[in-house]
């Protein structure tokens, strides 16, 4: 039984970002690898960063690399690793974001204010999203796993 899971049109483009972040990541990886001494008498040096690199690119070839966002619906068989991957590096990403707005911050300007408070609000509405999406996949992925 297929277990899949929709990524909603309000977390898509956050959720290529987070591949795109993922992929080139995995790229320094591989060009980690080739400096090491010796890299072409030990290929299997790359085969991990390679792999992860292939399924990150394989999600993102399904949802697309850009375009108008819309609820997809994603095979998580195929996909969990990567899609897992690119909500954790979204969740870090805004987390950063989050912890380097100040709150507190005193401005005389109230359209300042308002700014950081809105920006802080929409930061906070995005990693609610990714977190929920995160907890789906895993909660579905632990069932599949029960039913096998």
């Amino acid at each position: 039984m297929m277990s899949t899971v929709v990524i909603g049109a309000e977390v898509l483009n956050l959720v290529r970002d987070g591949l795109r972040s993922q992929i080139a990541l995995a790229a320094q990886h591989i060009s980690g690898a080739d400096e090491q001494l010796d890299a072409g008498r030990y290929p299997e040096r790359y085969q991990d960063p390679l792999r992860c690199s292939d399924a990150l690119r394989a999600l993102l070839e399904k949802i697309g690399w850009s375009g108008s966002p819309s609820d997809l619906k994603i095979d998580l068989d195929t996909h969990a690793w990567a899609l897992l991957e690119a909500l954790q590096d979204q969740l870090s990403d805004h987390a950063d974001k989050l912890r380097d707005s100040d709150p507190d911050k005193q401005s005389d300007d109230d359209r300042d204010k308002q700014r950081d408070e809105e920006r802080r609000a929409a930061i906070t509405r995005d990693m609610n999203a990714l977190s929920s999406l995160a907890l789906i996949v895993l909660l579905r992925m632990q069932v599949g796993d029960q039913r096998r």
